[in-house]
């Protein structure tokens, strides 16, 4: 692959290629501990599954060095294809994928940054898109702020809060402060109508044999509902069920069950960046539905958490509004980062993104809702009102 050399004088960036890559593991997981920030889906055990079971031929991975010492790393498509009218470059993302976090240096994040940037801008000189960044977070903050100081033009897109929970209360006093009385009230009948049909248990795995059995768990749960029906649960298709089991059994993880009768009937899967826990999928069995099977689960994981402390925080890793947001009482701010290299009318080609990525988005988050057929009506007057100039 064609290397591009940063001109910060001070650091060395390229793009290397994915065999390259598995070269430095030692270099990535010692990026990893020292990360600003912490973002799961670009650590060794999550991206290796990926790039080793999903299409990724198209994939760079820009690196910035201080001599021997890795203080920069964004995995990056540079001429992706997209249906946007400017098709811009951007930080690689798959179905898999919540957060385009770069990992850098703690201690030199502000460098890392302009030359992480440098090394993009001599990729490519055009738009480069970032989807769902911490807006809040140091990286984001430390580009911004590189951004800012060379006056490259920025704009953020289809902004949500995220929801998330931090290490510290105690259970009871979540309870009380942060779970609503009704829904409190709800989960604790539903738990004793569960308990009707036989012994409810809660169990953690995060080793060995059991994490395998409990990962199996998880994917037998997921094809068993309408993601089976459709075809998209993780276990439809060889590559992508070979991904879950790469990454989910990998030791850096921890599955949660909720049995019924000894059967696992709700999973939840953390995996882990640091001390902060990533949620990164989670399924119940449908036939338990009227019973909040997975809330049932999802309280007993704050429960866990809160009195074993075995996170300081946990990311939602979810794309846009979820029924967690109920449960967890802390939210991070994410939105999509446009920045623009050119110099031909860049204000004007981030809005333009800008307004076509908002759409995107407002579309996948109202089929979550409402009936396609009956978006698109309401969407059509728009359409026909928005132009590319």
């Amino acid at each position: 692959m064609l290397r591009e050399t940063s001109q910060n004088p001070s650091l060395r960036g390229e793009l290397i290629g994915l065999d390259e890559l598995r070269g430095i593991r030692p270099q990535w997981d010692d990026l990893c501990a020292r990360a600003a920030e912490e973002n799961v889906y670009y650590t060794p055990p999550y991206a290796r599954a990926l790039f080793d079971n999903l299409p990724s031929e198209d994939v760079g991975i820009a690196v910035v060095w201080q001599q021997q010492r890795l203080v920069a790393l964004l995995p990056v498509v540079p001429s992706s294809f997209s249906l946007s009218p400017l098709a811009p470059s951007q930080a690689w993302c798959t179905p898999y994928t919540f957060s385009c976090t770069p990992l850098l240096d703690h201690e030199l994040a502000q460098d890392a940054a302009r030359a992480l940037l440098d090394l993009l801008a001599r990729s490519s000189r055009h738009e480069w898109y970032f989807p769902t960044l911490n807006v809040d977070g140091p990286v984001c903050l430390a580009l911004t702020a590189a951004l800012n100081e060379a006056g490259i033009p920025f704009d953020f897109s289809a902004n949500f809060a995220r929801a998330a929970l931090t290490h510290g209360l105690s259970f009871n006093d979540y309870l009380d402060h942060h779970l609503p009385a009704r829904r409190r009230k709800d989960l604790q009948r539903n738990r004793r109508r569960l308990e009707a049909l036989g012994p409810v248990a809660h169990r953690a795995y995060s080793s060995g044999e059991e994490l395998d059995r409990a990962v199996e768990n998880f994917l037998s749960i997921e094809a068993s509902g309408w993601k089976g029906e459709q075809g998209t649960a993780l276990a439809s298709a060889p590559h992508t069920k070979r991904f879950a089991q790469q990454a989910f059994a990998n030791g850096g993880s921890r599955v949660d069950l909720l049995t019924l009768n000894g059967v696992a009937i709700a999973a939840s899967v953390v995996m882990f960046a640091g001390r902060v826990g990533f949620t990164v999928k989670c399924a119940y069995d449908e036939r338990y539905r009227s019973y909040s099977a997975g809330l049932l689960l999802e309280l007993e994981v704050v429960r866990s958490l809160l009195e074993e402390g075995w996170a300081d925080r946990l990311d939602g890793a979810t794309a846009g509004s979820h029924v967690i947001d109920e449960l967890w009482p802390d939210r991070t701010r994410v939105a999509d980062l446009f920045l623009s290299f050119t110099s031909v009318q860049p204000e004007f080609r981030l809005a333009t993104l800008k307004r076509w990525n908002d759409i995107k988005r407002e579309v996948k988050e109202a089929i979550r809702r409402e009936p396609i057929g009956t978006y698109v009506k309401r969407l059509q007057p728009r359409l026909r009102h928005w132009q590319v100039g």
